[in-house]
């Protein structure tokens, strides 16, 4: 596996980590200093909530640049998809165990990221749907309304620094990344309209695929 992706994320990391304690430490001060039934407390509450999403991804990403190897958890993949339903996005659960191993917060982004780049490219609607398939595999299918991606892009789509909306390249790359590490594969299937990203992993009461480590 291609180590580039996570060395990056993990530099971006410990960049981030003071400046990130320091706007942790001023939230909570903050949330002390207002009083029970402020109107700004739900903010102040998100906020904090969002700020405890991103340490706990930076966390992940750091300890496995170190080890090379990642930790590995019930993750409830249901669950983990449904929390981003909304007014856009439809998740479609038809599979009983749902469970896999690995990090929640590292698969959380994955399938952030797939959500924000189909939104980011035009589409309106997400439609995710999880199923169980032969081999004790789970498979993710994210359908989105919106442009698609071109054929002659699809081949390079998960290299990094491969861009072609001017951002970083990085995020695909460390879709692919997160998802080989965790033993499954992603790939862009052609529709004749929109865009689809499938995800295969192995379910929980499967046999456990080997640690991955960095090239």
């Amino acid at each position: 596996m291609n180590g580039q992706p996570v060395h990056l994320a993990a530099v971006l990391g410990h960049e981030l980590r003071n400046p990130l304690a320091a706007a942790m430490t001023g939230a909570s001060l903050l949330r002390e200093l207002l009083d029970t039934g402020d109107p700004r407390l739900p903010t102040v509450a998100g906020v904090l909530r969002d700020l405890g999403r991103i340490d706990r991804l930076l966390t992940s990403w750091l300890d496995f640049a170190r080890t090379g190897q990642l930790r590995r958890e019930p993750v409830d993949l249901a669950a983990l998809l449904r929390e981003f339903t909304s007014a856009t996005v439809t998740v479609d659960v038809v599979a009983d165990d749902v469970s896999v191993a690995g990090d929640g917060s590292l698969l959380r982004r994955v399938f952030a990221n797939l959500i924000e780049n189909a939104q980011a490219a035009g589409a309106h609607n997400v439609q995710i749907r999880l199923e169980a398939r032969s081999g004790g595999l789970l498979r993710v299918r994210i359908d989105d309304d919106g442009p698609g991606i071109p054929t002659d892009r699809a081949a390079g789509l998960f290299t990094a620094g491969v861009s072609h909306r001017g951002s970083t390249g990085l995020g695909l790359a460390i879709v692919q990344t997160t998802i080989t590490a965790h033993g499954g594969f992603v790939r862009c299937e052609p529709r004749p309209r929109g865009g689809r990203f499938v995800i295969e992993l192995a379910a929980l009461a499967a046999p456990a695929p080997v640690h991955a480590t960095m090239a």
